[in-house]
């Protein structure tokens, strides 16, 4: 039996949390291309038979640089390490460098001078970073979306195949997402 399941790049394995063996090693990759990583990214998967047809969540690899590392990942694993990391979540070399990818994109901040900060302290109204960039334009409504009901979510969650509306209007005319296909996995 082949489970199925909707792949957001943010949820779960994020459609290819991956980028070199053990970090991002210098490797040519197409830089600042969020569409020819994801395209690459995808095809190995489907190669791999990890991903069905239909449209993938690309999101993800425009932010941070997480595409460009991922997709170094990608290329040093082998379909083997993939699925052991994706469908059983096994630790191997592939987990720990898609690991190492998501920590230097999502889990600091870049205060644009060469430091980094814990993203936990941005927006604390206590200034971490010596010019005081993470806190910055933290007043800033976040962009957001219409349930039509009272409610309202941030544009991010339109169309990332989790309903974040009561209603599930968040998720309503959607293109169909590829599916992550897991044999016996979860």
């Amino acid at each position: 039996m082949v489970r199925r399941f909707r792949v957001s790049l943010l949820a779960g394995w994020a459609l290819a949390g991956l980028g070199a063996l053990g970090g991002c090693e210098e490797e040519a990759t197409p830089e600042g291309d969020a569409a020819a990583i994801c395209s690459e990214i995808v095809d190995q998967l489907r190669s791999c038979e990890l991903l069905s047809e239909g449209e993938a969540d690309c999101r993800l690899f425009e932010q941070n640089g997480y595409g460009s590392c991922v997709v170094r990942c990608v290329r040093a694993a082998s379909c083997d390490e993939i699925r052991a990391q994706t469908c059983d979540d096994m630790d191997n070399p592939f987990a720990r460098c898609k690991e190492t990818c998501e920590f230097q994109a999502f889990a600091r901040f870049d205060c644009g001078d060469g430091q980094f900060v814990d993203i936990d302290y941005r927006c604390d109204a206590d200034p971490d970073c010596a010019n005081g960039a993470d806190e910055r334009g933290c007043d800033a409504a976040e962009a957001t979306f219409d349930c039509g009901d009272g409610g309202r979510v941030g544009t991010g969650e339109q169309c990332d195949g989790i309903p974040a509306c009561s209603n599930g209007r968040d998720e309503e005319g959607c293109p169909q997402r590829a599916e992550t296909l897991c044999p016996g996995g979860f």
